[in-house]
């Protein structure tokens, strides 16, 4: 159903006619095609919608929405407005925000094989509540996100899209080193690779991350060689297969994403916790008369 808003003497009425199925976010995202295609691709729906766990303006101004109800997969999507118009303004992080008439978009032309609602000057935006916790990060390995660079062609690909299950989703790699920076079609990612394999690697970027200073394509903090307890971001796809590029990246938001050891870290599993006040209690004072 197509939800029609008229405002009368300061209330708004919502109307429904037949148009637009109302879908969840599971169910535009899910898939079983080997592209990673959503079957709802160039139709228009309403979306029951989800929390908002990230706001970016820079180009498009999209939001991420977070459905909890499908907190292992397919439970992310971005809603991205048409160039120019500012519909998520009033919109805040928390929120659970509905959409009403918007198109799918899951090619390579409009949204680059991401999953994306797009607004147009018919597209309405409800906010249903405010104030929902937003997620912890989905923790995944770094083969299940991995991606498979050529160095000598440039070019970058997934073996298959079995990670389409993550896409706009907040996920968190652990214990993994930055190895090559500036790569990619923007030059703006860096490989994250695993401590156990530096072969097996997933790739990262900081386009969206709020605290990124200006003029930089990364943080501060990320060189080769930095390892990180972890990193945590919005999974994104990005497919241009006729310019060689088919991969998924974690997108940072926020400083906070990318955790590195933390002072009393005695047994070095990324936390300070009881375990180490144990092993601190065990040898203290040790050596002292």
């Amino acid at each position: 159903m197509k939800r029609l808003a008229f405002l009368f003497t300061g209330v708004v009425v919502f109307c429904l006619s037949a148009g637009a199925t109302t879908l969840s976010i599971y169910e535009i995202q899910y898939t079983t095609t080997a592209d990673g295609t959503s079957s709802w691709n160039m139709q228009k729906v309403n979306c029951a919608g989800g929390i908002v766990i990230h706001k970016w303006s820079g180009g498009r101004q999209r939001v991420v929405l977070y459905d909890p109800n499908n907190a292992a997969g397919w439970g992310g999507i971005v809603a991205k407005a048409d160039v120019g118009t500012y519909p998520f303004n009033t919109v805040n992080l928390g929120d659970w925000v509905a959409l009403d008439n918007v198109t799918v978009y899951d090619w390579n032309n409009k949204s680059r094989g991401n999953t994306t609602l797009y607004l147009d000057g018919t597209s309405i935006v409800r906010v249903v509540s405010t104030g929902n916790p937003l997620p912890q990060p989905l923790v995944v390995d770094v083969n299940d996100v991995a991606v498979v660079y050529d160095t000598v062609y440039e070019t970058c690909f997934v073996t298959d899209h079995r990670a389409e299950k993550y896409e706009a989703m907040y996920i968190q790699v652990r214990n993994v080193s930055v190895g090559d920076v500036n790569v990619g079609k923007s030059l703006d990612n860096y490989s994250l690779g695993t401590d156990a394999d530096p072969n097996i690697y997933c790739w990262g970027s900081d386009y969206m991350n709020i605290n990124k200073p200006s003029g930089l394509m990364h943080l501060p903090v990320v060189a080769s060689g930095q390892h990180f307890c972890s990193v945590s971001g919005i999974f994104e796809q990005y497919t241009d297969t006729a310019a060689g590029w088919d991969y998924y990246q974690i997108l940072t938001t926020a400083d906070d994403d990318l955790l590195i050891e933390q002072p009393g870290d005695l047994d070095e599993d990324c936390d300070v916790d009881f375990a180490d006040m144990a092993i601190l209690s065990r040898y203290w004072l040790v050596g002292t008369k």
